[in-house]
């Protein structure tokens, strides 16, 4: 193996690739980068048996070949290198590296087999990588951190009626966000994908309209965009049904702008954090009213609003209401609830993104 590659390339090979490295020491061939040269590109690839992703490489190719090296050692040398051409040539059990006057050598690992990389030939999906992020970024927030229920950890990849739906739940919340844009493939799909994985698949995306292509195989979903792919291993299990809670009504509505409700619920959250108290939401003729009370002392604000229904009053956590309207772009959003029964918190002009929280008891 021999070949010459811009740094800047090869740098931002590495970087994408780097989050599928793996750090369990029992196994030396998986914390390992597999180097693969041919004809005219390098072909990088990072695989923890969870995750894998692949990426390419435009270079000038001298020896054709393929090498594994310590992934994490590689990728620090790498982001060290300076902004020149880099050689990279195998010897002796050795990856040469060369840029301007710098020099190191890596041996490689040898003895044992790089896992082949998953194959996924059924298309499911293409979307923006935009939207895409998107659908990541309102969802996965709402997922457990619950090894015993792998379910919650994940996030519910849904195709159905020709819609896409990402939804995530912890049993006290859930976050249901539905694809503005994209094309399916499937008549209907269920896939859970863990929520670590995903939110390592948006750190990939260039986010610049990029089209991505998803496709299905062997309980793992494949992301394609541009030179690289990414896998990721699904949860096996059967999601909860969501659509149960999901579409009820609630006989109290209020409307309020998204800024003002985040502003109130973070000045709230400053009197509640130290002993994790609730905010009290109550609604009278037009009045919303936020308040808390704990060991630090109390808040309270009101507000005049557009308001619906009988007077009503509900206890909510402050962090799970903020992490939702954190993630909505709305100017203006819709809060609906009824005492006990779970509230519905969405943009006051599209079903597109929906938030389901159930109330504290007090």
């Amino acid at each position: 193996m021999h070949f010459l590659i811009k740094s800047s390339e090869l740098i931002a090979s590495v970087a994408m690739v780097e989050k599928a490295i793996s750090t369990n020491d029992q196994t030396p061939v998986l914390e390992g980068l597999h180097l693969l040269v041919d004809k005219n590109s390098l072909t990088i690839t990072a695989n923890n048996l969870q995750m894998a992703i692949q990426t390419q490489a435009s270079c000038n190719v001298m020896q054709p070949g393929e090498h594994i090296v310590n992934g994490r050692l590689f990728s620090e040398l790498v982001r060290k290198l300076p902004a020149e051409d880099v050689t990279v040539e195998w010897n002796e059990g050795r990856i040469l590296i060369s840029a301007g006057t710098m020099e190191f050598a890596l041996n490689t690992i040898t003895g044992e087999e790089f896992p082949a990389y998953p194959q996924c030939d059924e298309k499911v999906l293409s979307l923006t990588d935009y939207e895409l992020l998107r659908l990541i970024r309102n969802s996965a927030f709402a997922t457990a951190n619950d090894d015993h229920q792998p379910i919650f950890s994940g996030v519910l990849m849904e195709v159905k009626d020709h819609k896409i739906n990402f939804v995530a739940t912890d049993s006290n919340r859930l976050a249901f966000v539905q694809a503005e844009t994209g094309t399916t493939f499937i008549e209907e799909g269920s896939f859970i994908i863990p929520k670590v994985n995903l939110v390592e698949l948006g750190r990939c995306l260039p986010v610049n309209e990029t089209n991505i292509q998803v496709f299905f195989g062997n309980n793992q979903l494949a992301f394609k965009f541009d030179n690289t792919i990414f896998t990721t291993r699904l949860i096996e299990g059967r999601f909860p049904n969501y659509m149960s809670v999901l579409y009820t009504e609630q006989k109290t509505k209020m409307r309020i702008k998204r800024t003002q409700l985040i502003q109130a619920l973070e000045r709230a959250a400053i009197v509640a954090r130290v002993d994790g108290s609730p905010v009290l939401i109550q609604v009278n003729e037009g009045v919303l009213e936020i308040g808390t009370t704990s060991k630090l002392g109390k808040s309270q604000e009101q507000y005049n609003i557009e308001h619906e229904g009988p007077p009503e009053q509900a206890a909510y956590s402050p962090k799970f209401m903020l992490d939702m309207l954190k993630t909505m772009d709305a100017d203006e959003v819709e809060f609906r609830f009824e005492g006990s029964r779970q509230a519905l918190i969405k943009a006051a002009d599209s079903d597109h993104h929906l938030y389901i929280l159930m109330p504290i008891r007090i």
